[in-house]
């Protein structure tokens, strides 16, 4: 019989499965996109499931979520759906789709929302070919039809784009949908969100609002590197000093994408060079392979 051996304390169990593997296989493992959990990214989290499971009604919440980009709040969306992922059910042949998103246009308008949800349903038209009466019918029928929950709309600042009456015409939909399907709503975007929403009063009322700030070098700062650490194969632990994650916080301006992809090539770094894990020394001479600044400048 087989015993299981534990992982090393520093590592989740997914990194540790890896120590053995040859270094360009750990390497790109630490390259892969992975979900890396976090107190802050489980919050959103439960709060999103909350919608999912809350019962239908005439006036259903919602929430609305404001954060600079690249913050995480895409990743946040796709764990969401695949928490939640489409159900069939062989007894009736039916397939229920909790959770739908799509991500607004440059210049969105009714047309092309109901035809993104049409795609998303894998149901798409020609738009020239038919009606805004006729999307509109084919996009309510099958959105019921699959149960759908949540609606999540992403890029919601790219409203601003358009005309006030543009403006409020979108959101009138969006409060529309929400009526009809009885379902609640997701609203994310970069910090002119919260104007563009603010074009609809009923609207900014059923949405809790949730800004997620860039990361400062506090506790809550340092959960989230030792998170992304545990997520990265290297064989010896990474202890940061305070002096460290303050530095760090700084060279990724708290931006999120940019913590893990620093921490992402350090860990590279120390397995190319047969440290194993990540240093003070490493974190302070760390620098960008392309300065994009400088590149541009």
């Amino acid at each position: 019989m087989t015993v299981e051996q534990p992982s090393p304390p520093h590592l989740a169990r997914g990194a540790a499965a890896l120590l053995d593997r040859p270094e360009d296989i750990r390497i790109r493992a630490i390259r892969s996109e992975r979900w890396v959990g976090f107190a802050r990214a489980r919050r959103v989290l439960e709060l999103m499931q909350g919608l999912c499971d809350h019962l239908p009604s005439t006036r259903p919440p919602g929430l609305a979520i404001f954060a600079h980009s690249c913050m995480g709040k895409t990743m946040l969306v796709e764990k969401f759906r695949r928490n939640n992922p489409p159900i069939i059910h062989p007894a009736y042949g039916l397939e229920t789709i909790p959770v739908l998103g799509i991500t607004l246009t440059a210049r969105p308008s009714e047309r092309r929302i109901y035809a993104q949800l049409l795609r998303a349903l894998d149901a798409g038209l020609e738009q020239r070919a038919v009606s805004l009466a006729d999307l509109e019918t084919r996009a309510l029928k099958l959105l019921k039809q699959v149960d759908v929950r949540v609606l999540v709309f992403d890029e919601v600042h790219n409203l601003l784009v358009g005309s006030p009456r543009e403006q409020r015409v979108i959101l009138q939909l969006f409060r529309f949908l929400s009526n009809e399907m009885k379902a609640s709503l997701v609203c994310l975007g970069i910090a002119d969100a919260r104007e563009a929403i603010a074009g609809d009063t009923q609207l900014v009322r059923r949405l809790d609002q949730l800004a997620l700030p860039r990361w400062r070098a506090d506790e809550e700062f340092q959960a989230l590197v030792t998170a992304v650490l545990r997520s990265v194969p290297l064989r010896c632990p990474s202890s940061l000093s305070a002096q460290s994650l303050r530095h760090l916080a700084r060279i990724t301006d708290g931006i999120t994408a940019k913590v893990f992809s620093t921490l992402n090539e350090l860990a590279i770094d120390a397995i190319r060079a047969g440290a194993e894990k990540i240093t003070d020394e490493a974190v302070e001479a760390w620098r960008p392979a392309v300065d994009k600044e400088a590149a541009f400048s």
